[in-house]
């Protein structure tokens, strides 16, 4: 169990978090109600994530409630990406909703994983099912950021004859 934890990273760089707030905070000229309401609970929702990502990184990996403690994390980062992915998306942001929705599949399940390998007899290869799921899922979190900075990750899209595709099975983890 040497590796008890996600990667000790920043879940969402600080940076992120500062343009995405810039973002919002530009877009404040139009009182779009629903676009307020958006920008106020994708706020709120990256303020939880900084929250989790420090409540973990401060977890003593020595301490007999390590485990329940980084488990309980997890099972409430994942009822709080359920969350950001209910929101309804408005216009203006193509993809966000999908992404939303991966974004939280994936990390229910590494939540999963993780509950899979750290209950009972410690699984490695489980644990790095876990981590892969949840670095996918981080990676659908900056792909939204990209988005809502206007700029659209060039990795979601194919040409296939000269139209725009959303790829099929571009999760490189498979079961």
């Amino acid at each position: 169990m040497n590796n008890l934890f996600p990667k000790k990273k920043a879940f969402i760089p600080l940076r992120i978090i500062v343009i995405l707030l810039l973002l919002f905070t530009m877009t404040g000229c139009k009182k779009n109600t629903e676009l307020e309401n958006y920008k106020a609970n994708m706020i709120q929702f990256f303020e939880n994530v900084k929250i989790f990502d420090s409540s973990i990184n401060a977890i003593d990996p020595n301490s007999e409630t390590a485990v329940s403690d980084l488990l309980a994390l997890l099972d409430s980062m994942d009822t709080s990406f359920a969350q950001m992915a209910s929101l309804e998306v408005p216009d203006g942001f193509p993809g966000v909703e999908e992404l939303a929705d991966e974004a939280s599949s994936c990390m229910s399940e590494a939540v999963s994983y993780y509950h899979q390998a750290y209950e009972g007899e410690y699984d490695a290869s489980l644990e790095d099912l876990a981590r892969q799921k949840y670095e996918r899922a981080n990676v659908m979190l900056q792909y939204i950021v990209s988005i809502f900075r206007g700029d659209v990750p060039e990795e979601l899209y194919t040409y296939d004859e000269g139209t725009e595709e959303t790829p099929e099975g571009t999760d490189p983890v498979e079961e």
